[in-house]
């Protein structure tokens, strides 16, 4: 248990300990993308709370990659002083606070990105019901300019660090697989040319930021057929570490593999049916034929716990950069058996901290073995157009009446219509 505890190095970064709050989108961009002031304390209570490092939520590079309303964006010079805001508060705990650049590629929709949606080969997104665009050279260039940009203004800015989101089915991610990258160009085929964007990207920054850390997060594997595979991910982390990559983070999940890379203990149906905007939107009719055929529109996967640890551990042993692990983690027995059987060099965890910022402090002291994250999923639908929060399987209490009073409409133009 000692060695989770120990102070542990990342490129330049210092941490007291070797457990991440992993990103984790807060819902707390304005309408411009700036950073709300509520964020500055979210970040302070992790800190507090114990966490080794800080891992932002995503911020958007360019527009069009913009996932959500509420998303913050890091498209533009003009942020560097509102994020400096951030940054400088929590430089006096001495925790390593790094920003996450993304961008969503076909996970998006026009009426949040005003754009067109665009990926690395054209394809219909059915959760969103768009189709996106193939994008051409010139726009991957500009991609990799963006990210470039985006990596030099989060050094201006004060982070300690960044992480680049080549995850979960967004734009990189989709560039990386198999499936969503069917390109015959230079920018697609073998695992080399689709590993390229990621190769510009990062040879890219380091003209500007030197031995600034440079961290990325990638899905080990997922369940699309013809997708990523934990073999292709081996070779991917390879070439990650040619490139000077300072840690790699393990997750999961595809374009279209559902709750695989943020599982659940059940679909949490009635969540997505109130908070998700657009689908809270939809005839009531509709609401009710998606809770009866759940199970068909919806897919389950197990193991709930720890379930990317085989695949950290298989790409620990084909790099020798730092690896940090993510997915189900929730006991500390479990990051004493990662951490001590050297499956991975860090672990890190989102929704453990959305319930409890001070977990870590807990382990710390002997208080608690375990996170009282009920693994649910509220959090991840309630946070689409709202402020990041816990509610252990419950809808918030706006949504709550909300639905009371929209029930007693009902049941009185009912009795006007009797």
């Amino acid at each position: 248990m000692n060695k989770i505890f120990e102070t542990a190095h990342i490129g330049s970064m210092k941490l007291n300990n070797r457990v991440i709050r992993s990103a984790t989108h807060e819902g707390l961009g304005d309408n411009e993308g700036r950073p709300r002031d509520e964020l500055t304390e979210t970040y302070l209570r992790l800190a507090r709370g114990g966490a080794g490092a800080i891992i932002t939520g995503f911020m958007a590079i360019q527009k069009n990659g913009k996932a959500l309303q509420n998303m913050r964006m890091f498209d533009d010079d003009r942020y560097i002083d509102d994020y400096k805001k951030v940054t400088r508060a929590v430089k006096g705990t001495g925790v390593p606070l790094i920003a996450q650049l993304a961008h969503a590629g076909g996970q998006t929709h026009p009426d949040i990105n005003g754009s067109d949606v665009v990926a690395p080969s054209g394809a219909l997104y059915q959760l969103l019901n768009v189709r996106a665009r193939e994008l051409d050279d010139g726009e991957i260039r500009e991609i990799v300019d963006n990210f470039t940009a985006a990596i030099r203004r989060a050094k201006d800015a004060g982070f300690d660090g960044v992480q680049i989101h080549a995850g979960h089915g967004y734009l990189l991610g989709e560039f990386l697989s198999p499936l969503t990258n069917r390109r015959t160009d230079g920018w697609g085929g073998s695992t080399e040319r689709r590993f390229r964007v990621l190769h510009e990207i990062i040879d890219g920054a380091r003209a500007y930021v030197n031995d600034f850390p440079i961290l990325a997060k990638m899905s080990a594997y997922d369940y699309d057929h013809g997708g990523m595979t934990v073999e292709e991910s081996m070779r991917m982390a390879e070439l990650f570490q040619k490139q000077g990559l300072d840690a790699l983070e393990v997750s999961c999940g595809g374009v279209t593999d559902g709750f695989n890379c943020l599982r659940v203990s059940d679909i949490p149906i009635d969540a997505l049916l109130n908070l998700h905007p657009m689908i809270a939107s939809l005839p009531a009719y509709k609401k009710i034929l998606m809770k009866l055929m759940k199970k068909k529109l919806f897919k389950m996967y197990q193991p709930l716990l720890n379930y990317n640890v085989d695949a950290a551990s298989c790409i620990k042993k084909s790099v020798d950069m730092p690896v940090i692990v993510v997915g189900g983690i929730r006991k500390l027995s479990d990051i004493e058996s990662v951490i001590g059987e050297n499956q991975a060099d860090f672990v890190a965890m989102s929704r453990p901290f959305i319930a409890e910022p001070d977990l870590v402090n807990k382990f710390r002291s002997g208080n608690q073995a375990e996170s009282k994250c009920i693994n649910c999923g509220y959090c991840l639908l309630g946070v689409v157009g709202r402020p990041l929060a816990c509610y252990r399987g419950k809808l918030p209490k706006d949504v709550k009446k909300r639905l009371i009073s929209g029930r007693r409409e009902l049941q009185t133009a009912g009795a006007s219509i009797v």
